[in-house]
């Protein structure tokens, strides 16, 4: 396990300081994220933060002007393991001007309306929402919460992912298939969340342990909720079959193979992480 710390740095604006890797980057090249890296031997997530800042962009912060908005853990496919990320964020009166780019191909301010207009790196893609929704920034710039979402994929025998069809009730995606998984209550973590939905919708329980953190999607809600909203996706594998499986929730839920779910007329929040998951090494390893 590795452990890193991030930085988003806001100008008197709302804009948040976004760095592009370039093509030299040992993984992710070419993709946006915050400025930040792996901590050293000994090194505190708020003095890593700090360090790496300065030496990625020129700006020098001390630790009093950083406020934590908590760490997040996920499996990342190429380093074949789970990192561990904290984010800090700082707010200065600093403009593109003041920022040198010490890594990477561009270090500059991006407006809020386009942070996820960019292909952005997972940790990233969860930092950032969380910035957005903090108490902090919305109390300077304005905004609401996210919806938030969790959703489940049980990897079976064989590969297969267990998958819900969705009868013609839901106001969102009805009659397509998707995930186990559902909305958050105020304040709940994703992963509660996301152990709760699997066991209200098909009866099985599993310790939170037990699920791997993997993506974060911005699923566009706008013509049921007008908003774009969150959901994390957690995945484990599992020796259960269709017959343990009890459909509380769909008109199915059922055990289905990898390739036929390429086929399947996918929810939208489905299709922002089944596929890149089911060409991952992490889906290769379960599936064995």
């Amino acid at each position: 396990m590795h452990h890193f710390a991030s930085v988003a740095v806001v100008d008197e604006h709302g804009r948040v300081l976004m760095q592009e890797r370039d093509e030299h980057a040992p993984v992710y090249p070419d993709m946006w994220g915050l400025p930040g890296g792996r901590l050293e031997d000994g090194e505190s997530f708020a003095e890593g933060a700090v360090r790496e800042l300065e030496e990625e962009t020129s700006l020098v912060v001390g630790v009093d002007e950083l406020t934590s908005l908590g760490r997040v853990r996920f499996h990342s496919d190429p380093c074949g393991g789970t990192d561990t990320y904290e984010l800090f964020a700082t707010y200065a009166e600093v403009a593109d001007a003041d920022v040198t780019c010490g890594e990477g191909r561009q270090m500059v301010f991006v407006d809020r309306e386009s942070l996820f207009d960019r292909p952005l790196l997972t940790a990233a893609r969860m930092q950032l929402p969380d910035l957005l929704d903090s108490d902090d920034y919305r109390a300077r710039f304005g905004g609401l919460t996210s919806r938030r979402f969790a959703s489940v994929g049980l990897v079976g025998s064989g590969g297969a992912l267990l998958m819900q069809e969705r009868d013609d009730n839901p106001i969102l995606d009805p009659g397509r298939w998707g995930l186990p998984g559902g909305h958050l209550d105020d304040g709940e973590p994703f992963l509660d969340g996301a152990v709760r939905e699997l066991a209200e919708e098909t009866g099985v329980s599993v310790p939170h342990e037990a699920l791997t953190l993997v993506a974060e999607a911005r699923v566009d809600h706008t013509d049921v909720y007008g908003s774009h909203d969150r959901m994390r996706f957690f995945v484990a594998p599992t020796g259960l079959d269709d017959a343990d499986i009890e459909c509380r929730e769909g008109r199915q839920m059922v055990f289905v193979d990898a390739a036929t779910v390429a086929e399947l007329p996918l929810t939208r929040s489905a299709s922002a992480v089944v596929p890149d998951f089911l060409h991952s090494d992490l889906y290769a390893r379960l599936a064995t």
